[in-house]
């Protein structure tokens, strides 16, 4: 019998396998009962071979209150059957309604992480953004105040929960990350084979080099306006280099980028892909410089965290989270949020030198190996989130 029963909760199985694999694994090889609660999707199979048992229930990606009032309902029945000693919740509704279920349910601890403040703490001005995020910060005071701790990935969002009095200072631990595995995310984890069969995809020219944009949404606020101004700024300029966007599209979001904007700006020199891909790695791997211009509330962008592991220059904007991974002037360059012509001019420096791009991707990698390590991030999570 297993010695303690561990639930995991959040909002997408592609995030728990891809980001919490390495957690799932280390605790069920601790010899933990792990249960993964997520909504129905491909990656529950996935995730089962990981060791773990999955329970698959809908939830909701926006506000909804009778789905909420329902998702509350339905976590409340699975704690209390299943018993478990430790429920972690993740992103912000499993950190408020699973914390509140868990609560109620009696469970011994329950732990949360904010991985990124998300949409709901964003500064737009208008009314609906405002109530919004009135209506989080205080269902966030009550999820801190009954949770036992409360993981941040990035130093600058614990801050703000500080000054927002939404938590108490003994309650939070900083965490940059969820951490990378740098063997799986290494320079030489993809055959020449298949970088070659990517570029005959993509119609890239023998000489093309590549800037790449990755991120998981195709949203405004992770910087696609600034992207596609930077690229149309130096296009003339460099014409031996191709702007890459790998910017699944978001239909459901209200910050959601339009098709009629992408069919606009797409060109031989600006290659938009805004379909899933899983060959991650291939794409990264192609990549002489990697870029996020992003300003959406993030908690550390996953997609950068690769391509340090992979060892690339990366250009990303001086915002929470994005630079927690780049030191500037030695992997990279941080620019000012929404900011096209300083976006351009730092890739720009980077063009210019593939010198500097060699070094500043090797130093990449050993930042990625000395801070960012999956191994010493999950076996913090265990010792300060758990107190095993």
């Amino acid at each position: 019998m297993a010695e303690m029963k561990i639930a995991l909760f959040i909002n997408d199985d592609f995030s728990m396998f891809h980001f919490r694999g390495g957690l799932i694994k280390r605790l069920v090889n601790r010899g933990y009962e792990v249960v993964v609660i997520v909504p129905p999707g491909p990656f529950k199979g996935a995730i089962e071979k990981l060791g773990a048992r999955c329970i698959t229930i809908p939830v909701k990606r926006f506000v909804s209150p009778f789905e909420d009032l329902a998702l509350l309902a339905r976590l409340y029945k699975i704690f209390r059957e299943e018993r478990f000693d430790i429920v972690h919740n993740m992103t912000v509704k499993p950190n408020i309604f699973g914390t509140i279920a868990a609560r109620l349910a009696g469970v011994k601890r329950v732990v949360c992480l904010v991985s990124g403040l998300g949409f709901a703490f964003r500064t737009t001005g208008s009314l609906k953004d405002g109530v919004l995020r009135w209506t989080v910060s205080y269902l966030y005071k009550i999820c801190c105040r009954i949770s036992d701790k409360i993981w941040f990935q990035n130093p600058d969002d614990f801050n703000l929960f500080l000054s927002q009095r939404i938590i108490n200072n003994g309650k939070g631990i900083v965490i940059t990350s969820g951490g990378i595995n740098t063997e799986e995310y290494a320079p030489d984890c993809v055959l020449q084979s298949e970088i070659q069969n990517l570029r005959d995809e993509l119609g890239l020219p023998a000489n093309a080099l590549c800037v790449l944009m990755l991120t998981a949404r195709l949203v405004w606020s992770k910087g696609t306006r600034e992207f596609v101004e930077a690229a149309e700024i130096l296009r003339d300029s460099y014409p031996e280099w191709y702007f890459l966007m790998l910017t699944p599209k978001d239909p459901e979001s209200s910050d959601a980028v339009p098709d009629e904007y992408i069919c606009r700006h797409r060109s031989e020199h600006l290659i938009i892909l805004d379909s899933f891909r899983t060959d991650i790695r291939v794409f990264i791997t192609l990549a002489d410089i990697m870029v996020l211009p992003s300003y959406y509330p993030e908690g550390v962008p996953r997609s950068l965290l690769e391509g340090l592991a992979m060892a690339k220059p990366i250009v990303t904007t001086d915002h929470p989270g994005c630079r927690s991974v780049v030191d500037h002037g030695r992997t990279g360059y941080l620019v000012p949020v929404k900011d096209s012509h300083s976006l351009a001019g730092k890739i720009a420096a980077l063009m210019d030198e593939p010198q500097k791009r060699e070094k500043f991707g090797r130093m990449s990698r050993l930042k990625a190996q000395k801070e960012f390590e999956e191994e010493l991030v999950v076996n913090r999570v265990i010792k300060e989130l758990y107190e095993l």
